[in-house]
């Protein structure tokens, strides 16, 4: 747990703090935006809580304009900007800092290194997160992995 801290340090957080925010239940304050064009550029912000250790987050969802196959979600600290999780689908192979590659479907979780971007390290995806045959099928897997209850309808 956090020795008595009441606020984490979100521009350093441990491996295991980010381990824990993944975990922690998070809530949509509003609803996902419900427009789903087969094709074209998608882009939007939708707030998202987590009331036990009082952050507020962006779930980002973005869509390649011309390649509908081609698209991210992430969820990211208001307050810094930063990733706490991203994944990338068909977006091009990544290569890690230490030289590694990493295939083109692939998923970032904040890592803190001194000097380095939080989402600088790629991690293959995790069996969770299999439907990756759209934005929307991709979107339900990516919830549930990181603990976020879409806003009631």
């Amino acid at each position: 747990e956090h020795e008595g801290r009441d606020k984490l340090d979100l521009g350093g957080l441990t491996d295991n703090e980010v381990k824990e925010l993944l975990q922690s239940l998070k809530r949509c304050t509003r609803q996902i935006p419900e427009d789903m064009p087969l094709i074209g550029r998608i882009k939007d912000d939708t707030p998202v809580v987590d009331f036990k250790n009082h952050i507020e987050y962006f779930l980002h969802r973005y869509r390649n304009p011309f390649d509908s196959k081609r698209f991210s979600l992430h969820i990211r600290f208001q307050q810094t900007n930063d990733h706490l999780i991203r994944i990338d689908i068909h977006n091009g192979t990544h290569r890690n800092p230490d030289g590694t590659l990493i295939p083109e479907n692939h998923m970032h979780v904040y890592h803190f290194v001194k000097g380095l971007r939080k989402d600088v390290i790629a991690i293959p995806l995790p069996a969770e997160i299999h439907n990756i045959t759209s934005l929307f099928a991709a979107l339900e897997d990516f919830l549930a992995y990181t603990n976020v209850t879409e806003y009631p309808k």
